[in-house]
């Protein structure tokens, strides 16, 4: 006897399909959207805005980001440089407009609130390029990636920590948040999602990186300092406590795509998005994860693969 899908089922996978494919009602008006997760969680998610904007010739309602407080989108990127760069797909008109203008521009009948679920949509994107193993040159998502600029203050703390020095990036992901999702979400075979310091800092030691070690953390920062000092390795990070947390990932993330090799996990939307930029936009394809087979291995996938396996042996080309 086969399993029927129920008519709720039914009704809502047909709803899914005509809200990805119809956004009619979006047309001309300024959409209002939700961020949710972290920086590369939320950043996936505004690509998804910009690309049904794109479409439907609207514009976005300037998002918050944050992660311990509410901030702007502008309050961590320069947002006249992404409508500047973004003008050539939406007929000269901004794709994002500021919180400021917005309140006092645009009259309730012109705004609406996006009922899709961004994170879903980005999904359906990157499932078709996993399978195909081609990122178009012309997605929205690279455009978004090209025109994404930190602020100038912000700019220039990356410039001092990559401008004099080649160095190696590394993402160590042992943050009390990240414990939580492995424990809730364990993988078999060779795969981890939550990788021990111990086991990390022993992966560092028999990798051949280039120059000094930079490392990315949300935590622990003197603890994996202690570590890798340990290993006759000399370490440096970046993080301000008066900066709201996802400024500190941004300029972090902005500095370990800069990197000579940048070294992730393919759990991980930070280390993705990194390693698509890397090889897409920057051209330095030398990534690598340390979350399969106990040792740090190169990734062919420029970013698009969450299974490590995949990541490693499913060669994406962009064109």
């Amino acid at each position: 006897m086969t399993n029927k899908p129920s008519l709720n089922k039914l009704i809502k996978n047909k709803v899914k399909e005509i809200l990805y494919y119809n956004f009619k009602w979006y047309k001309g008006k300024y959409l209002g959207i939700h961020l949710k997760g972290g920086l590369c969680n939320k950043l996936m998610c505004l690509i998804s805005a910009c690309d049904i904007a794109i479409k439907e010739q609207s514009n976005i309602i300037e998002p918050y980001f944050g992660w311990e407080k509410k901030i702007l989108f502008s309050d961590i990127y320069d947002l006249d440089h992404f409508n500047s760069y973004m003008n050539e797909f939406t007929h000269r008109k901004p794709l994002i407009i500021s919180k400021e203008k917005k309140d006092a521009e645009v009259s309730k009948r012109k705004s609406i609130d996006n009922i899709v679920d961004l994170w879903e949509y980005s999904e359906k994107e990157l499932t078709a390029q996993r399978k195909s193993q081609v990122v178009n040159e012309n997605s929205t998502k690279l455009h978004v990636l090209r025109a994404l600029k930190l602020r100038p203050e912000f700019e220039k703390i990356v410039e001092t920590h990559v401008s004099t020095k080649k160095f190696t990036a590394i993402q160590i992901r042992t943050e009390s948040d990240w414990v939580r999702y492995a424990q809730s979400n364990e993988i078999g075979g060779q795969e981890k999602i939550l990788v021990p310091l111990n086991e990390i800092l022993k992966m560092i030691s028999e990798f051949d990186f280039k120059g000094d070690l930079f490392f990315t953390s949300g935590q622990n920062h003197n603890l994996i300092t202690e570590g890798i000092k340990k290993l006759g390795i000399t370490s440096f990070h970046y993080y301000n406590p008066n900066l709201e947390y996802e400024i500190n990932a941004a300029i972090n993330f902005e500095i370990c795509c800069k990197s000579e090799r940048f070294i992730g996990l393919s759990r991980s939307s930070f280390s993705n998005l990194i390693s698509l930029k890397r090889a897409s936009i920057l051209k330095n394809d030398q990534s690598y994860i340390y979350n399969y087979g106990n040792k740090i291995m190169r990734r062919v996938d420029k970013g698009i693969q969450f299974a490590a396996e995949k990541s490693i042996n499913c060669k994406t080309t962009i064109c």
